[in-house]
This record gives structure tokens, sequence and C-alpha cells, in this order.
């Protein structure tokens, strides 16, 4: 029995003066490595445990904490406390080399553009300057060059985002911007507040670093203020991490009224947001992004890979000024710099104005593409606004998630379950993420949506135990 297997597991542990939680916790790790203590397994009740050990509950729970820290075990919500399986479906980006026969809805990348002629003018016009390059390949401040940041703040500025180029600082994208806020603004064992489901780099990032992820309940348009407000009471957590528009996976975008109710709540209870507006570019018109309403409550972060191309690699990151010194040092430690050429080329692209053709253009290409969603999907549970992306797809009653998702991939579409995108305990929602934006063509999109229509339709057949 489990709760046996622990308890000879701790006794075995020497009394070395530290705490008996600590004694505990090591004593359940060493069953979870050997085996002992399998894979989605669950552990004794907290009462259970303690009486057999002979300590207080609050011993067990304390124990139970630090095994969830270290990413061994997950408490789901009024279910109990699990062995993390470490074989569930993982994510690590790389990029859909689509075969023929194959539909890959997996990953939200840009459509497919011709951006050749535009980089090639770009890059001829800084050619053109010798003077400028030779400076560019120096060393430069960890945050940027001032000019570049005043360009691109003013170009931000023209598409609703008021970010200060005195504070802005330049990263290597966004997963990096979140890497660099974790790593300056929390530490190990903090409990980080995310949407019910969430971006699955954040949480990867978060789950590496032992950090405890709790999840929000949420609505058609994102975090429920409530769900927040009693999350902070019960967590104390140090940040919380929300996605306000064409939020990933549902693709939900909070009212301006839903983002002053956090913000408030916020405020309150003194917890930081980290506020990730990578789509945040894509409409021409949104509420405006957290940092606009209380730029000391946010800390706010976008990239340039969605609305004008991945492989720039060029992001940008501000925070609050009394933690401005602290970034800059974190940065600094963590690359020296970001490429000033990477940094000029995008300059050259706004100031020829091809930033603005290329977002225009992504712009129309998706709402083509949402015509296409709504042609095959739209009788179904499907949440989407363009021009994003991706569109969130509740699965009908009967189909499983992961049956379905294997359904679909023998059909050569690829998806993303919902699996890949919840907080560890948290409840997994039986729906799909399709990024409608990654079939290199829109026949092949339509060949894909058209398979999942048809998967839809059917119910897979049941498996009736011998």
């Amino acid at each position: 029995m489990t709760i046996e297997a622990i308890q000879q597991a701790f006794l075995r542990q020497s009394e070395d003066g530290r705490p008996i939680y600590r004694r505990l916790a090591e004593a359940i790790a060493q069953q979870i490595e050997s085996g002992q203590l399998a894979a989605s397994s669950k552990l004794p009740t907290h009462r259970a445990l303690a009486d057999r050990l002979g300590v207080t509950v609050g011993t067990i729970t304390r124990a139970y904490a630090e095994t969830e820290r270290r990413g061994l075990v997950e408490a789901r919500v009024g279910a109990g406390t699990y062995v993390c399986a470490h074989n569930r479906p993982g994510w690590v980006f790389s990029y859909p080399n689509q075969t023929p026969d194959e539909c890959n809805f997996g990953y939200n990348i840009p459509p497919a553009i011709d951006r050749a002629p535009i980089l090639a003018s770009a890059i001829q016009t800084l050619s053109q300057h010798p003077d400028l390059l030779n400076h560019l390949m120096l060393y430069q401040d960890p945050q940027g060059l001032t000019a570049h940041r005043e360009a691109i703040s003013r170009w931000l500025r023209t598409h609703g985002v008021q970010l200060d180029p005195a504070r802005m600082h330049f990263t290597s994208g966004a997963q990096h911007a979140i890497q660099l806020v974790l790593s300056v603004f929390c530490r190990s064992g903090d409990t980080l507040l995310t949407e019910q489901v969430a971006y699955p780099g954040f949480l990867g990032l978060a789950r590496q670093m032992q950090m405890t992820i709790k999840g929000v309940e949420m609505d058609a348009e994102g975090l429920l203020p409530d769900s927040l407000e009693t999350a902070c009471r019960q967590y104390q957590p140090r940040m919380l991490y929300c996605t306000p528009t064409l939020q990933n996976p549902t693709a939900a975008t909070m009212s301006r009224e839903r983002r002053e109710a956090i913000l408030a709540i916020c405020r309150r209870h003194q917890v930081l947001i980290i506020e990730d507006d990578v789509n945040g570019l894509l409409p021409a018109k949104t509420p405006p992004p957290l940092v606009n309403l209380d730029s000391e409550q946010v800390i706010h972060f976008g990239s340039l890979s969605k609305c004008l191309a991945p492989g720039l690699r060029l992001g940008y990151i501000q925070v609050p000024v009394k933690h401005q010194n602290r970034l800059n040092t974190a940065l600094h430690h963590h690359c020296l710099m970001i490429s000033p050429l990477l940094s000029a080329l995008v300059c050259e692209l706004i100031h020829q104005g091809d930033a603005d053709r290329v977002l225009q253009q992504i712009r129309e290409d998706m709402q083509l593409r949402a015509k296409r969603l709504e042609n095959y999907l739209g009788q179904y549970q499907v949440q989407y606004q363009s021009p994003g992306f991706h569109a969130w797809l509740a699965l009908p009653d009967h189909w499983r998630l992961s049956d379905f998702v294997a359904a679909a991939e023998a059909r050569g579409v690829v998806v993303k379950s919902a699996e890949l995108f919840t907080p560890p305990g948290s409840t997994i929602y039986q729906a799909v993420r399709l990024a409608i934006s990654a079939p290199h063509s829109h026949d092949k999109l339509e060949q894909g949506l058209a398979i999942l229509a048809e998967l839809l339709a059917q119910a897979p057949y049941p498996d009736f135990p011998l």
C-alpha cells in the first residue's frame, strides 16, 4: 500500500536535524524516483498519513508542498495529491516542415508570406552606411541603442502600446523575456498565478525553476475577478502571468472593464502582473494593454514574432521604475546585449513602412482563414477572434481528448491537446487548440478543417473490455 511504503521510507530517514517535513518529503521523493510510487498514483490524505506517522496534519501539508515544489507531485483541486506523470505531452517547438499529406495546426506561426524583398531592401539600405555598420558591430549598453528604442516605441504607440523608450529593454524574443522575469523577480518555491490554461512556454520555464503554478478560473473574456481575488487570498502569490489580448490557447480578449478589475485586485494584494502581449499588435483595435493603465503594477513584454517575422528574434520588455536597474543587470548577465544589427534592421523596416504593410497583409490573410474556419467548424463550440492565429475547439461529449488527438494525427492532422496548456493540478479541458495560421496554403487549411469536421461528426469506435 502507498501509505505503508511512505511510512517505511520515512522511518529509514536519519534524524540529522532536518525538520520532519523535509525528511518526509525526501522519503516520498525516493519512493517516486525508485518507482515504488508510480506515476499518477494518489498519495494518502493528509489526515491518514499524519495519523500513521504520528505527526500533525500541518507537517504533512508542508511535506506535500515541498514535493510539489520539486515537481514530483501535483495537488488537484478537490481530488487529492498525485505523483506527476513525466511522460505527459511536452511542449518543445520545432518548425512544422509539413509533408504533402500532413496539415499541421500545431504552432502559432504567422501565415506564409514572402518577406525576402523587404528584408533585402532593408539590408541594402543599411549596407550603404559603413560607419553605422561598424558601430553596430561594437558592444552596446544591455538596454539597446537609444535611437532604436525611440523608433520602435514610437511605432508601438501608433498601435496603441505606450512604452517609455527610457525604460524599454530589447530581448531575444518573448520567451527570453519570460526567462528574464522569472530569474530576476522570482525564486524557487514561489507561487505564481496563471489563467486556467496558459502558454506552455511559461509553464515549462516556471516548473523548470521549481515554482508552484496555480490556475485561475476563466470565462469567454479571460480571467474571472472573483476567482483571482480568492486565489490571491489563498496562495499569496508573487506574480500573476496573463495574456489579456488573444489569450493562448483560448483566444479570449479582456474588455477594458475586466482589465481594470484585474489591476485593482492585484494592487490590493500587491501582486505584480506579467503581461504577455505577443498577440497584442495583431488586432487593428483592442482595449488598452494593462501597462497603459498602470505601468508601475505591470511587467509588460511583447515581440515582433507574430506581427513581422519570428526569425528576427527581437522582443521588448518594460518593468516598473523601481525594478529597472535589476533588469538591466540581469540582461547583461544573460547575454551582454541583444544584437544591435537586428534592432537596426527592424527600425529600417519600420522607417520604410514595410512593418505596417506586413502586419496588414497578415491581418487580411487571417480574415480569409477565419472564414474557412467558420465554414467547416462553425456549428461546433469553437472560440476564435480575428485576426488571431489560433482557435480553441471544445470537443463534443462523445470524444475523449486523447482519442481525438490520436484520430486526427492518424488522418495527417496535428492539433495541440489542452493538456499541454494546463497548470499542474488543474482540471484538463476536453479541448484542442488549432493554429489556423500554420498550414502553408489555404487549400491545405481547408483540407485539414474538412478532416476535423468529419471526425467531430462521427463517434469513435468504443473499446469493450473482455
